[in-house]
């Protein structure tokens, strides 16, 4: 009775032991990170990048929508004549991987240009940009850099896109009676920025600075009045863009 008691409780010992060891085997092959969000989590055999990007997917983004406000500004002699102006828009970027995402946006900004080709001829008008742009935005690898650049997450940016811009003559006294101008020309874009995370990485807090280079119908042909007289240079209307913007961004 005793040896079949001794017996019993030996098998139950080799029993716990058994399963233990076979725990701590399966423990060492396991991923040791987050649980695989996309395939089978029985797989863990993951290249080192891999793994990265499923994690940054798992714990970072994937999706974001924000809404952007700043400033709109012209430069060169268009900038001379037209002043700054208020700009607000929307964008969504889609995360390939950890470093390169696609952004697609579009903005709006509201200007007043004073054109003064003498010194008695004037004439104001009412600027209306719309950007409509694409762009691929390249995130460094901060990993190993200062915490601040780290938290700072920056960026390049790089696009093209389609910039609407719609101009009325409200006033002044030059000699041409073309109330209303539309034109859609095209455009590249380059630019920088930074992106802080300021809650439970969802909403981020964005910084973007873009130099657009633009190609105005205006800026061969300047403006000319109905038979063709040239009333403001073509060299008076040569200009492009600059956009500052702050962002709010949502992080699906």
């Amino acid at each position: 009775m005793m040896h079949r008691k001794h017996l019993l409780i030996f098998s139950l010992l080799a029993a716990v032991w058994a399963a233990s060891s076979a725990f701590a085997e399966s423990q060492e092959n396991e991923y040791k990170g987050i649980t695989d969000p996309f395939g089978d989590p029985a797989n863990y055999e993951f290249a080192e990048d891999e793994k990265e990007d499923k994690e940054y997917f798992h714990l970072g983004r994937f999706l974001m929508f924000g809404f952007d406000f700043g400033a709109g500004i012209f430069t060169g002699n268009l900038g001379k004549s037209a002043g700054s102006g208020f700009m607000s828009g929307v964008k969504l970027i889609y995360f390939f991987d950890s470093h390169i995402g696609f952004e697609a946006a579009a903005h709006y900004a509201f200007h007043t240009d004073v054109l003064r080709p003498t010194s008695t001829d004037f004439a104001t008008l009412d600027v209306q940009v719309v950007p409509l742009t694409g762009a691929f935005r390249y995130y460094f690898d901060t990993k190993d850099s200062p915490r601040a650049l780290a938290i700072a997450n920056p960026y390049l940016v790089f696009g093209a896109g389609a910039y609407l811009r719609s101009e009325k003559v409200t006033g002044g006294n030059l000699p041409f009676t073309v109330a209303n101008g539309f034109s859609g020309n095209f455009g590249i874009c380059a630019g920088a920025g930074m992106e802080f995370n300021i809650y439970r990485r969802h909403v981020y807090l964005g910084i973007d600075a873009r130099y657009h280079v633009i190609w105005f119908d205006d800026q061969a042909t300047g403006i000319t009045k109905e038979g063709g007289t040239v009333v403001v240079p073509a060299a008076d209307r040569a200009g492009n863009y600059v956009t500052a913007l702050l962002s709010l961004s949502y992080n699906f």
